[in-house]
């Protein structure tokens, strides 16, 4: 146990942290949290740091753009103006609300940045929170993310030697599908944490661990202490000072009971947003309403005038633009405000507009191809080239749940995108942008990146459901990102029906065991009946095509008493000409 003066001079503390320490507009913030407990122990102390401010909300713009290759990529200054709840005491706000935390912080990128902050404001304590972004974001495992803050330790003492540290472990938060891992991961950081942490102490400064994980009501199946599964609500902000305090008294001798959280925590307040307004615009429709404060997102609400289901959006800022229109549709639009996954207002009453968009068309005969890294795109020239500023190339990566669509901004008739996920299905659409923004997209063929031309479909198999109804399942290829189903008049029956293409089939998760393989597809409206055609398919990737399949034709059957009584199914496969 090291004693600290608390009586002469103020003590000084630095915070450094992530976004679970910057908070968001309308937070108290576990930092006032933690400082009115100081204030409560008779403490004089002083927070320092080059930040004193909150995230603030988006600001409310127009759709921009998308970058071209040869333009500086857009950097969005860092943003930490924000205003906190309306009950925080001024006397924090004068001079206590200052920080080192920022949204989205690792810890990787902390280790080289404290030495200056602590070289400027010489703070006598730290206070520790990161290791999230790393461990979440697979930026490093629990091994390297333990090596980061090992190493952010040695570069703060570097520039004070004698600066006392309290290091917080990561907290759980509630279950990601596409990190299943997560949990384990951060049991296995903080246990590495637990046993890495006394052997980190020296005489003139020492660092004690913080169990944040464990005073933290938030875990995979729970997040009563956060508003979105990870981010502190008002009694996580309680609960995190709660787990400093703890250690500030046992290990450091401040203060002279823990920090106490109250029975009874105030609900955050979030009015329904006002004067809303949907205007005509030549993107589309802007819809527009006044800033909640405190508000940490708004749903919209949005439908074609005439039906009766809503699509939910997530709106960050009091900004909304419907650019993929056509010309005489109206949109009607409901807002209401949210302050987390459970805190939210009533729904505005309902506004609309009619859609006046001055956009382009997509182009014409779109054509993809895979590369090694990423996709070959082009198209055909415009009439008008004058008229088109530019092109986005749309790709949504639809191996990875919830990822966002990538747009990325081309001059001319095509070009190269990179970087993406060598064996993943990349859906890809192309717009076309002009002075009045984003026209609709015009969809092309999907790609399995760093594949080939895919062979063709196997073991065609055909189940009939009913007179004109019947169910198509095929075995695959990994290097397929789709497929297309054919279909031509039984010569016998119908020779006046042609071949054509029936469906077009996505390959969606990347095929790693035979099951992932097999592909199937429901038709129907088969007039005059399934028995009237015989049926093929072909794969494909971007527009490198197999050869078609061979051609499978309906099972046998007899109709008794206006039923059908379907027979076998019928399989015909090349590898197995007895199927």
């Amino acid at each position: 146990t090291v004693t600290m003066a608390t009586k002469v001079g103020e003590l000084t503390v630095m915070v450094v942290g992530d976004s679970i320490s910057h908070g968001r507009e309308g937070d108290f913030t576990w930092r006032y949290r933690i400082w009115e407990w100081f204030c409560q122990a008779n403490i004089a102390v002083r927070f320092v740091g080059p930040y004193a401010g909150t995230v603030p909300p988006e600001e409310p713009t127009p759709p921009r753009p998308p970058p071209l290759a040869s333009e500086p990529p857009s950097r969005g200054s860092f943003r930490s103006g924000g205003g906190y709840a309306k009950g925080v005491s001024p006397a924090f706000l004068h001079d206590n609300s200052h920080h080192f935390s920022a949204s989205g912080r690792q810890a990787m990128q902390a280790k080289g940045l404290v030495a200056e902050q602590i070289a400027a404001f010489q703070p006598d304590l730290c206070l520790v929170q990161l290791g999230f972004n790393d461990l979440a974001w697979w930026v490093s495992g629990p091994r390297d993310t333990l090596g980061s803050i090992r190493t952010l330790v040695e570069q703060a003492r570097s520039a004070k030697p004698n600066l006392k540290f309290a290091i917080a472990n990561v907290p759980h938060r509630t279950f990601l599908s596409n990190h299943a891992d997560l949990c384990a991961k951060t049991d296995e950081y903080n246990a590495l944490l637990a046993k890495a942490v006394p052997g980190w102490s020296t005489t003139g400064s020492p660092v004690a661990l913080v169990k944040f994980c464990e005073n933290y009501s938030c875990g995979e199946h729970h997040s009563e202490a956060a508003y979105d599964g990870l981010h502190p609500n008002a009694l996580g902000e309680y609960e995190l000072a709660q787990a400093f305090s703890r250690t500030l008294l046992a290990d450091f001798n401040l203060g002279h009971h823990e920090l106490s959280i109250p029975a009874t925590i105030p609900p955050r307040l979030v009015p329904t947003p006002s004067n809303l307004k949907a205007t005509s615009a030549p993107s589309g429709v802007v819809v527009t309403w006044d800033a909640v404060y405190g508000a940490f997102w708004y749903d919209l609400r949005v439908r074609l005038a005439g039906f009766d289901d809503w699509t939910t959006c997530y709106v960050p800022s009091s900004r909304y633009d419907t650019t993929f229109c056509v010309n005489g549709q109206r949109w009607e639009y409901q807002v209401r405000t949210r302050a987390g996954d459970t805190v939210k207002s009533s729904w505005s009453a309902v506004v609309s507009a009619i859609a006046r968009p001055e956009t382009l068309p997509a182009p014409a005969h779109i054509v993809t191809h895979a590369t090694s890294d990423g996709f070959l795109v082009s198209w055909d020239p415009p009439a008008e080239p004058r008229r088109v500023d530019r092109y986005g190339v749309l790709s949504h990566d639809s191996d990875i749940s919830g990822a966002f669509p990538a747009i990325v901004g081309i001059k001319g008739s095509g070009g190269r995108v990179g970087g993406l996920v060598s064996g993943h299905h990349y859906d890809i659409a192309v717009q076309t942008w002009n002075a009045a923004g984003g026209g609709l997209p015009g969809g092309a063929r999907a790609v399995r990146v760093g594949k080939g031309v895919p062979l063709p479909p196997m073991r065609l198999q055909i189940s009939v459901i009913d007179k004109t109804t019947a169910e198509l399942r095929w075995r695959g290829d990994p290097a397929a990102a789709g497929y297309r189903v054919w279909a031509r008049g039984i010569e016998r029956l119908a020779r006046s029906f042609k071949e054509r293409e029936l469906s077009h089939v996505p390959a969606t998760a990347a095929a790693t065991k035979s099951e992932s393989l097999v592909g199937k597809v429901l038709l129907t409206n088969l007039y005059p009946s399934v028995w009237d055609f015989e049926y093929a398919v072909s794969a494909y990737n971007g527009n490198d095509e197999s050869d078609i399949s061979q051609w499978i034709i309906a099972p046998p059957s007899v109709i008794e008493n206006d039923s059908i009584r379907i027979g076998l199914d019928y399989t015909r496969d090349t590898e197995d000409a007895d199927a």
